[in-house]
């Protein structure tokens, strides 16, 4: 609880700039405090089941599931970091290598876009986990056993991240496990911010496309580690508004920006088609940019920024990956 605001007859002191920091620090730390308790609508129905709270209503799960069919690779390191990982029975075929060595008796799912339902099916799992990419084939995962929508939104990263953990927490009876991580991933998380933030080094996120590149919102950099960006933050969009995808830059376009850290995502290389040709854009004009000069152009892990995220595990290796480009 807030506590009581006292009134008094004095003149107020002005609203200052320290103030207003002051009071959105204490306004965000309090979120965040909210988040790892595991603050939700989610309760006990019945003895054996968990009534969670979705989007489109109430969905009944029975209390630690067995057999766990996961879309969504952060809900399985996640799954994993609390010592549940082998209720996992099936997941896309394109584990990314930092999960390899826990894949090798699971059962192929389908694609990441396209769930093979029938197999899903099959395997009669007691729960499915699945993101926005498999929205098409939703429903008809809804019919073969309780589906949960494990996305998480990318301006308030690091409570949906809490949101999740909390969730498979509560679900498989691991609440506590859940709490002590998220309060170690938070304090990891809050160490970095505090190097990454006030580097005063200007940013630039890329998404690398069959030869294309675009700027990126990546949330864990930009929205929970604070990054100083580059360009500046696109324009808030209604949530909905159709989705407008970010214009294509040029080698020309990224050094006039001169950046002075530049993060790229190699989408091709993660789905399997042509990765970036990463000699080539040594000797291109990226070669001027202070990102460059200074030797902070960083590939990141492809698999593990964009084909994963959002889990106890892949946000903890993301931000190992980030803080090294500061240092």
């Amino acid at each position: 609880m807030f506590p009581a605001l006292r009134i008094s007859a004095r003149q107020p002191r002005p609203i200052t700039t320290r103030s207003i920091i002051q009071v959105k620090k204490a306004t965000l730390l309090t979120l965040l405090a909210l988040a790892i308790a595991g603050c939700s609508h989610n309760t006990q129905q019945q003895p054996g089941t968990v009534s969670i709270a979705q989007a489109d209503g109430q969905v009944e799960v029975v209390h630690d599931p067995k057999r766990v069919v996961t879309f969504d690779y952060g809900s399985y390191d996640s799954l994993i970091a609390l010592g549940v990982g082998d209720r996992v029975i099936a997941t896309p075929a394109s584990v990314p290598p930092y999960l390899a060595d826990k894949s090798g008796d699971l059962r192929d799912a389908g694609g990441m876009k396209t769930p093979d339902v029938d197999t899903v099916r099959s395997l009669q799992p007691e729960l499915i986990l699945v993101t926005g990419r498999q929205g098409e084939s939703r429903a008809a995962l809804q019919q073969i056993a309780p589906t949960l929508d494990m996305g998480i939104a990318a301006d308030d990263y690091f409570t949906g991240v809490a949101h999740n953990v909390n969730l498979l927490g509560q679900i498989f009876g691991k609440s506590a496990e859940a709490k002590q991580a998220l309060a170690t991933l938070h304090d990891k998380a809050e160490k970095t911010r505090q190097i990454v933030a006030s580097s005063g080094k200007r940013t630039l996120v890329l998404t690398h496309n069959d030869g294309r590149f675009s700027p990126t919102e990546q949330p864990v950099i930009y929205s929970l580690l604070q990054a100083p960006r580059t360009l500046p933050a696109p324009e808030p969009q209604a949530p909905d508004a159709p989705r407008q995808r970010p214009q294509p830059l040029t080698a020309e376009d990224i050094a006039a920006a001169s950046p002075d850290v530049i993060f790229i995502i190699d989408r091709s290389a993660a789905i399997g088609a042509t990765p970036l040709d990463v000699a080539t854009l040594a000797n291109s004009q990226l070669a001027s940019t202070p990102a460059a000069q200074a030797k902070r152009i960083v590939y990141l892990d492809p698999p593990l920024w964009y084909l994963s995220g959002g889990g106890l595990q892949s946000l903890d290796l993301q931000i190992d990956q980030v803080l090294a480009a500061y240092r």
